[in-house]
């Protein structure tokens, strides 16, 4: 990997890691559904400008269907599960919950498309539910059964992105990636619409909200986005999803540097086994034996 590549990856990680800071910021003044409208606004208008200056197509006449389902099931439900979640748990616990969509999407590639379940896949899928399981019982005092619905918030997403991935090679293989990324967030901000409170709110916004949601939106969406098809251009779309195992990393040490969340061991060890079995669902990982299961 080049300095330059390896910069981009560093520098995507940070920013998707970022988001699950800002998310904590911004929701409790402004809402879950704003937010994802802020976010979902402002990442489509960057997407929309680079594509415009870059003249890459749209193809919005052939791939639009798939553009919606994308843009209501792979952005704007788990973005708002998302945000939902982090009013009632730490950034650093969602992001590293977060980092399961890799096994959502070996499961569904498993029951829709008969992707073959490696030994590697079902090791990583067990050991990232052991992982799973520490995170949230090794606490230091037992989770509420509100933290409990949160965290299950945050793997519903995890599924929404793991249907979307295996739903994007089906669907829109041949769609450019830029235009899927426009296209679902103008989609998503028009499905957030009647759901976003226009009219004010009951308390004032301080700055740091909307900063927050603006932030959202350029860097961790538009810019990251971009970021990602450099990436991807790179070093191939096998390598590039390296990024999945740094943006819990980046989560967690935003949340602590900045929102002062504690370290604890359940964290780190939970972020780690879940991280192992990532690797391993994705490859990254191989065990001395190797031979397909069912």
């Amino acid at each position: 990997m080049n300095p330059a590549d390896l910069a981009r990856m560093v520098t995507l990680a940070a920013l998707w890691g970022a988001s699950y800071l800002f998310m904590r910021i911004a929701v409790p003044h402004l809402g879950a559904a704003a937010v994802v409208e802020g976010r979902t606004l402002a990442g489509g208008a960057v997407l929309a400008v680079f594509i415009a200056a870059t003249g890459r197509p749209l193809a919005i006449a052939r791939y639009w269907r798939g553009y919606a389902v994308i843009g209501v099931l792979g952005v704007a439900l788990p973005f708002w599960l998302i945000g939902t979640a982090v009013k009632t748990i730490d950034a650093s616990t969602a992001a590293i919950l977060n980092a399961t969509s890799p096994i959502f999407s070996a499961i569904v590639a498993a029951v829709w498309i008969r992707d073959r379940l490696t030994v590697e896949k079902v090791a990583g899928i067990a050991l990232s539910i052991a992982g799973i399981a520490v995170l949230v019982g090794w606490t230091p005092k037992p989770m509420s059964a509100a933290e409990l619905v949160a965290c299950a918030m945050c793997l519903a997403a995890c599924a929404c992105y793991g249907f979307s991935s295996v739903f994007t090679n089906v669907h829109l293989k041949e769609a450019p990636s830029s235009a899927i990324s426009a296209s679902s967030c103008l989609v998503a901000a028009a499905a957030m619409a009647p759901f976003t409170p226009w009219t004010g709110f009951a308390n004032p916004v301080p700055s740091a909200a909307w900063l927050s949601v603006l932030a959202l939106g350029i860097f961790c969406t538009g810019v990251a986005f971009i970021l990602y098809y450099r990436l991807i251009a790179g070093l191939g779309p096998v390598r590039a999803v390296m990024v999945t195992l740094l943006i819990p990393v980046f989560g967690v040490f935003w949340g602590v540097a900045l929102l002062g969340e504690p370290v604890t061991p359940g964290r780190v060890a939970g972020c780690a086994i879940v991280l192992a079995g990532c690797a391993l669902a994705l490859g990254l990982v191989r065990l001395p034996l190797r031979r397909t299961v069912g």
